[in-house]
């Protein structure tokens, strides 16, 4: 598994998105001291929710999930946040 560190902002951001090269499993990692939001677009528009209304992801907790080749992985909030990527 390969992970990448990312340091998002409030605000959905280009900086903080992941785009899947194919069909993969990937495991959010919020280790920070804040809670974490994400949300999964077809395109590199950025999402039409506000951040607060994404999926949170709690302190000192992980999500996993699947994404579909082309989807793209929005991050946001305050916190240190690792995504970890199976190969596909």
């Amino acid at each position: 598994m390969s992970s990448t560190v990312y340091s998002p902002t409030g605000q959905w951001s280009a900086g903080a998105r992941y785009t899947a090269p194919g069909d993969v499993d990937v495991l959010i990692s919020n280790a920070g001291g804040d809670t974490a939001h994400f949300d999964v677009t077809a395109d590199d528009t950025a999402p039409a929710i506000t951040v607060g209304q994404g999926h949170p992801v709690q302190p000192g907790t992980s999500r996993a999930m699947t994404l579909r080749a082309g989807e793209r992985l929005w991050l946001a909030g305050r916190t240190v946040v690792t995504l970890g990527v199976l190969a596909p």
